[in-house]
């Protein structure tokens, strides 16, 4: 039987599928306007996650160094005791959430965890950056339509990975370019396959290439004064662009005046222009930065609130869904302490008063963020550590109690998207496997085992809740699977912004990045696979070294001897890795792709140190350099 649902996945293409239950497979849904009946390979061979023969589908319970099963009332009944002990002392609690899935139901682990004040994490280990550059910019997150994009007469992709990461909106990208539209692209990697012209730049530094084609925008005297008009510090952001030369911007971002002549020309000449910003330049130390100077260029060069414009950065995939509440009658601090993301392992090992228990949920933080082993060592520390995951990933091994969790297709969801106007409904397709339930359930069930109660609305409250005022039509939900939710073509049309006097607003520092020191001259970046999402990585595919790859110009190739082991090595520490080249790759760059397992030897997060982002208290995974070397 084939059945509408939809993906919940940690990915920002939100999209609809049809699911044959029978032959266990994912197409993409022709009737959803952004599906357009393609999903990704992610999402069309989900059974094979769903199926695995190592996935954990009852309760486990750490008896030494091993693992043994549990039945469900053992298993909450040893979590309500420990949250019982602490419930007067909130903060020695900690949830660890992320977003592996997302949606109403989804939401059940901050909700609960909130209701009891638990300490929480803050920042992001994926795109806070431009969404506070974006607000600072804008007064608030929000782009066009991506249809819109079909009315651009030219595009600029700032870096997105339209085949990875943002595949649907590459669909109509091309869509685009059949119908007239342009296409440069300003990347590391070149692409020049994919577009009518490119730029390759320095990784990190696209601000200043932008701020080299605004000081092109003041030296011509082309700026319109309506623009400037809606614009509040514009005298301040005029002296910043005029106190660098043009030699100095373009040296610092490795591109000639020749290219930032040629995007002056892209942004200038008569049409509609947009502008994609990829989420891989925000994560350096000053990601934000670079955002904002790109909606600065789009601003000036009179694209944003524009039709076929605009700037496309990202919106909340939950900004269609308010958030439910958990009641208790034990009230909560109103301060609660968070725990810095991208420095987990500082924060986990500095904690005061120390945490006694620490619940996971949507993350595999020891996999996903820097300093995996800090990590690992600290969630083992803790008295009580509960990781709701259904493989022995990194985190999981560092349990004491592992719940199985029902994934996507085995349970109910209402789900946005981050790249898209519509609200999916991913239906319940299959059951879950043995004993995995899904984590409201869990909670709802844990809740009601405290001494004090916490207790959640029904699902239909949730979900009548979660939509109030979205314009998404619950009934269309459900027999459709998707509804388009009230979000206008055009953002910040007329020029009109979210900040109180309704005028956007420029960046007022351009700052250079620290030098590398010697000993570390390659810059590691660690991208997105095309194949899985973030660590959902088969066991099976993680065996032998983990690939790096490297331009044939890459200087250490020269000191390199690839029949002998190599390592990538960084002041945190080293990885063995093999060596692979790619002549579109630029010569001081390292890629080595993000997900793999430290059990198996396949993670660069060992290798990567935490750092902070300008603004968003992002990880910046991409400040981090290397050098590649033999060792015996």
């Amino acid at each position: 039987m084939k059945v509408i649902s939809a993906c919940t996945q940690n990915c920002p293409d939100g999209c609809s599928c049809i699911v044959d239950t029978e032959k266990r497979t994912v197409s993409g849904n022709a009737e959803h306007p952004y599906t357009r009946g393609v999903v990704c390979g992610k999402v069309a061979r989900f059974f094979r996650r769903l199926d695995a023969p190592e996935r954990i589908t009852e309760p486990l319970l750490r008896d030494g160094d091993s693992f043994v099963p549990v039945d469900w009332d053992t298993a909450l009944d040893l979590c309500a005791q420990e949250i019982n002990t602490l419930r007067h002392e909130p903060q020695r609690m900690a949830r660890l959430g992320g977003h592996a899935s997302r949606g109403v139901f989804a939401h059940a682990g901050t909700a609960f965890f909130s209701a009891l004040g638990a300490s929480a994490l803050r920042g992001s280990i994926c795109d806070d950056a431009g969404i506070e550059a974006m607000i600072r910019c804008c007064g608030s997150l929000t782009t066009n339509d991506p249809e819109d994009l079909l009315n651009a007469r030219r595009i600029v992709n700032w870096g997105r990975d339209l085949k990875n990461s943002f595949m649907h909106m590459g669909m109509t990208v091309r869509e685009a370019r059949k119908r007239g539209a342009r296409v440069l692209t300003i990347d590391v990697v070149d692409s020049s396959a994919d577009s009518d012209e490119h730029i390759l730049i320095k990784p990190g530094t696209d601000r200043f290439l932008a701020a080299a084609v605004i000081k092109l925008y003041v030296e011509s005297g082309l700026l319109e004064q309506g623009v400037v008009n809606r614009t509040s510090n514009w005298a301040v952001f005029r002296g910043l662009a005029e106190s660098w030369s043009l030699d100095e911007l373009c040296a610092a971002c490795g591109v000639d005046v020749a290219d930032v002549e040629m995007l002056f020309d892209w942004y200038e000449r008569p049409g509609a222009v947009a502008s994609l910003v990829g989420w891989g330049l925000q994560r350096y130390l000053f990601g934000g930065q670079n955002v904002q100077f790109i909606a600065s260029l789009g601003m000036l060069a009179g694209q944003m609130g524009r039709k076929g414009g605009g700037v496309y950065v990202s919106f909340s995939s939950g900004r269609n869904l308010v958030p439910w509440q958990a009641e208790t009658d034990l009230s909560a601090p109103e301060d609660f302490r968070t725990l810095l993301a991208p420095d987990l392992s500082r924060e986990l090992r500095e904690a005061e008063p120390p945490l006694d228990f620490i619940w996971v949920d949507g993350l595999n933080p020891v996999t996903q963020i820097p300093d995996s082993a800090g990590i690992a060592e600290a969630l083992k520390r803790c008295p009580f550590t509960v990781v709701v995951e259904g493989f022995m990933n990194d985190t999981a091994l560092c349990a004491d109690l592992i719940l199985p969790p029902a994934y996507m297709f085995e349970r109910d969801e209402i789900v946005g998207a981050s790249t898209h106007n519509f609200v999916n409904f991913s239906r319940k397709v299959v059951d879950a496997p043995g004993q995995c339930r899904d984590i409201y359930d869990m909670l709802a069930d844990l809740g009601e085992r405290l001494e004090h109660p916490v207790r959640f609305p029904s699902r239909s409250q949730c979900i009548t809740s979660s939509l109030e005022d979205s314009g998404v039509s619950p009934e269309e939900l459900s027999s459709r699977g998707f509804s388009r939710s009230h979000w206008p073509l055009v953002a910040y049309e007329g020029m009109r912004f979210d900040h109180p006097d309704r005028k956007f607003r420029f960046p007022e520092t351009l700052d250079r990045d620290p030098e590398p020191s010697p000993d570390y001259p390659l810059h590691l970046l660690t991208l997105v696979r095309g194949g899985y999402t973030q660590s959902q990585i088969p066991e099976d595919e993680q065996k032998g070294l983990p690939a790096v790859t490297v331009s044939p110009q890459c200087p250490a190739l020269e000191a390199l001897d690839l029949s002998a082991p190599v390592f990538a090595v960084s002041a945190a520490g080293a990885v063995p890795v093999a060596v692979e080249t790619d002549d579109t790759l630029r010569p001081d760059v390292v890629v080595f792709p993000r997900g793999g397992w430290m059990k198996h030897g396949q993670s660069s997060n060992p290798i990567i140190e935490p750092r902070i982002t300008d603004m968003g208290e992002t990880a910046a995974y991409y400040s981090q350099y290397i050098r590649l070397e033999n060792r015996t």
